[in-house]
């Protein structure tokens, strides 16, 4: 009887512990795989290279639409990330919603955002219009110059809170996605 006991006890604490193997999975990976995804928008476009089209991926992911974290991510054609930000589902707020929302259309409007993030006009060729004059306070100049120098760039708009206005392209000398401009 008391060899089951014992025999018994050492199953428990064996299956408690779990294999190496599954000791392994990094604490990121499952809080990932544990978060809900509320909404989510992908669209297909090209950016990086003008042959092929890269994945735009935008998640909702939380518990609740207001208090969810928001992750825009783009890859490449081979799947390759090229391009991760992570920003609060409430910038996503901006001065179209009126002072006194209520708390359904504050979720409305930040699930509507979500499906409009990839809208057609947040894409430009080329990136930088003529006429569009670089400003060091808001731009870096080696990004800005590579990607105006070749007119096959294209340029992803998006606007975080009410002023946050961020131009995105991917620069061919610096080999990854860069903000080239950001400003009210």
């Amino acid at each position: 009887m008391r060899n089951l006991l014992v025999a018994g006890m050492i199953a428990v604490l064996l299956s408690a512990c779990g294999s190496a193997e599954e000791q392994k999975t990094k604490p990121t990976e499952i809080a990932e795989a544990e978060t809900n995804i509320i909404k989510q928008s992908v669209k297909y476009h090209t950016f990086s290279d003008p042959a092929t089209k890269d994945i735009f991926i935008v998640q909702l992911r939380g518990d609740s639409v207001q208090a969810a974290t928001v992750t825009f991510e783009i890859k490449n054609s081979k799947g390759e990330q090229i391009y991760e930000e992570k920003f609060k589902a409430i910038d996503l707020i901006n001065y179209d919603l009126p002072e006194n929302a209520s708390p359904e259309e504050w979720d409305k409007f930040i699930l509507n955002r979500i499906d409009s993030f990839f809208d057609e006009k947040n894409f430009a060729t080329p990136a930088i219009k003529e006429g569009m004059t670089f400003d060091p306070y808001y731009a870096d100049s080696t990004a800005w110059n590579d990607i105006k120098n070749d007119s096959s760039r294209v340029g992803f708009y998006y606007l975080l809170g009410k002023e946050d206005g961020r131009w995105i392209a991917y620069s061919e000398a610096l080999q990854k996605v860069v903000m080239y401009f950001n400003c009210c």
